[in-house]
Order: structure tokens, then C-alpha cells, then sequence
């Protein structure tokens, strides 16, 4: 595999599983306090199609891409943008652990998603590995 076509793969992935999350994060703040049961259980579902269908696979995508990019360019984990990087990566999976902990509360208690924390903090996460992928700070 060219050095290209595993960055194009790592950057599909990563731009399918960010995506994958904003919708997530879309239908999170969608749901209002008192919402019925019914409507709750489908956006749960609807949700978890996303994660399972979209963001699951495309993760998958851009880690093994980014794996072999690491092995492929000799990318070392004492090059600080590398270090960053893997850094705010951690902090992406965290708030996709966080909403889908939310999902999973919110279904069963019919309370109001509150997505807006989340979905900032998760576009200055993906903002800042770009930018230190990017400019390799």
C-alpha cells in the first residue's frame, strides 16, 4: 500500500468517524425532556446504527491506515506532534464514550439530551489533531 492511498484511507476515516459522532451528537441534543418512550427508544436505535454502522467502521479505517503510516514514515512517539496528537485522539474516544453513556442514561430516564459541551469540546479536539497533523508542531 502507497504512503498516499493510506492517508487518503486515514483521512476518510477519520473524517467518516468525527462525522459519525456530529450526527450522534445531532440527535443527542435532539431529545427533549418528557420526550415519550417510544421516540426516545427510536433515536437510541438510530444512533446506535450510526455508531455501529459508520463510526465503528471508519475508526477501524484510520487506525489500521494510521498504524501503517506510523510503521511506513518511522514516526517515532518522541516526536511531540505525534505525542499531541495521540493525546487529543484520546480525548475524541472519551467524548464518543461520554455521549454514548448519555444515549444509554437518557433512554431509560426520558430527560433532555444536553449536546452542546460535548460537540464543542469534540470540534476543538478534531480541530487541534488537524492542526497538529498538519504543521507536525
Amino acid at each position: 500500500m502507497s504512503i498516499e492511498i493510506a492517508r487518503t484511507l486515514h483521512l476518510l476515516g477519520v473524517i467518516f468517524w468525527v462525522g459519525g459522532m456530529g450526527a450522534r451528537m445531532l440527535l443527542l441534543g435532539s431529545l427533549q425532556a418528557g420526550t415519550n418512550e417510544a421516540l426516545r427508544t427510536q433515536l437510541y436505535e438510530a444512533q446506535r446504527r450510526v455508531h455501529l454502522k459508520m463510526e465503528v467502521p471508519a475508526f477501524l479505517v484510520a487506525l489500521l491506515a494510521g498504524l501503517f503510516l506510523v510503521h511506513a514514515t518511522r514516526v517515532t512517539f518522541h516526536q511531540a506532534w505525534f505525542s499531541v496528537k495521540m493525546l487529543l485522539l484520546l480525548g475524541v474516544i472519551l467524548v464518543d464514550l461520554f455521549a454514548s453513556r448519555q444515549f444509554r442514561a437518557l433512554k431509560t430516564s426520558g430527560g433532555q439530551g444536553r449536546a452542546a459541551a460535548l460537540t464543542v469540546v469534540l470540534l476543538t479536539l478534531a480541530s487541534l489533531m488537524v492542526f497538529a497533523a498538519l504543521t507536525k508542531v
